[in-house]
């Protein structure tokens, strides 16, 4: 029996290419994060879209799961790039739930007719927007994580529309790189 599309140890060729593609994203993630660090006047502006964007294109170009990965990781690689503040550190998880979110309203309604990946970016934006808002404002008090007061509400503005808006910025941007990689055929 010939087995085919199998490599060392029957791992299949696809699934070890999809590891190393989003291994990728991931490095790419990191870069944009480290030139957040670099230039913290642009910070928000800039990765927030980055680091969502390749959440989605993780997502479309090597799975909901692998999408999923990559969001769980990037609250965890801004943190220690220091793109994240150090007392922002209880809220990573709320953040890797947020991202989770991000990807799977995406991944789910984008199955759904024509518009649906447009309608996936918009509404898991807002399920993540409403997530993080909810999160910052009312979670952290109930759970205690001893953020300091300041710092708690610098947290509420930030995980409040900037958030929205950069996940409507990040989806977008990862629709048009998809529509290029689609057209040039360099992605089917």
């Amino acid at each position: 029996m010939k087995i085919i599309g199998k490599g060392v140890n029957n791992v299949k060729i696809g699934n070890v290419n999809k590891l190393v593609k989003t291994s990728l994203f991931l490095a790419l993630a990191i870069v944009f994060q480290v030139l957040g660090k670099a230039e913290p006047q642009i910070s928000q502006i800039f990765v927030g879209p980055a680091v969502n964007a390749i959440l989605i294109l993780t997502a479309i170009i090597c799975g909901g799961s692998y999408g999923i990965l990559v969001g769980s990781l990037t609250p965890f690689l801004a943190y220690l790039t220091g793109q994240l503040a150090s007392a922002l550190g209880p809220f990573i998880p709320f953040i890797i739930i947020g991202n989770i979110l991000f990807v799977l309203s995406f991944i789910i309604i984008s199955k759904r007719g024509n518009y649906g990946k447009y309608l996936g970016i918009i509404i898991g934006a807002f399920i993540k927007y409403i997530f993080l808002s909810f999160s910052a404002s009312k979670l952290i008090p109930i759970f205690n994580l001893n953020i300091p007061a300041k710092i708690v509400n610098k947290l509420i503005l930030t995980m409040g529309i900037p958030q929205l808006i950069t996940a409507l910025i990040g989806g977008c941007i990862a629709l048009i790189l998809i529509r290029i990689l689609r057209k040039r055929k360099v992605y089917m």
